[in-house]
C-alpha cells in the first residue's frame, strides 16, 4: 500500500531540511521511502522539481559500463563507454522515479 503525504511551508529552506531529516531517519531504518521531491515555485510561477537522487549521473554510470561492455564485443571499448555514458545521462535526465504533474495556476 502506498501513501502519498504533502506538507508545505512558507519557504525553501524549511522544505529541505525536512527531506534531510527524512533521510536520516530512513538510513536509522525508522521510516521506509520509495522517493521524496521538493517542489518549489518561481517568481514566475515555474514548478520545478528537485530530486533526492541525482538521476543524470547514475543514468550516466549505468550506461558507461553498459556502452563498455557492448563496445568490447564489437571491439571499440572506449567510443562504446563514451557513448553509453551520454545516453544514459540523457535517460537519466529525462526520467522521473515517481510520476508527477505539475500545472501553474
Amino acid at each position: 500500500m502506498a501513501n502519498l503525504v504533502a506538507v508545505t511551508f512558507q519557504d525553501e529552506t524549511t522544505a529541505f531540511g525536512l527531506r534531510a531529516a527524512l533521510g536520516k531517519l530512513q538510513k536509522e531504518y525508522l521510516i521506509d521511502m520509495e522517493d521524496v521531491v521538493v517542489v518549489t515555485r518561481d517568481d514566475k510561477g515555474k514548478v520545478k522539481l528537485h530530486q533526492a537522487t541525482n538521476l543524470t549521473a547514475a543514468g550516466a554510470i549505468g550506461g558507461s559500463f553498459w556502452g563498455l561492455l557492448i563496445g568490447m564485443i564489437f571491439l571499440n571499448p572506449l567510443l562504446g563507454a563514451a557513448v553509453g555514458a551520454g545516453a544514459g545521462a540523457l535517460s537519466g535526465r529525462l526520467t522521473d522515479l515517481g510520476s508527477a504533474s505539475t500545472t501553474s495556476s
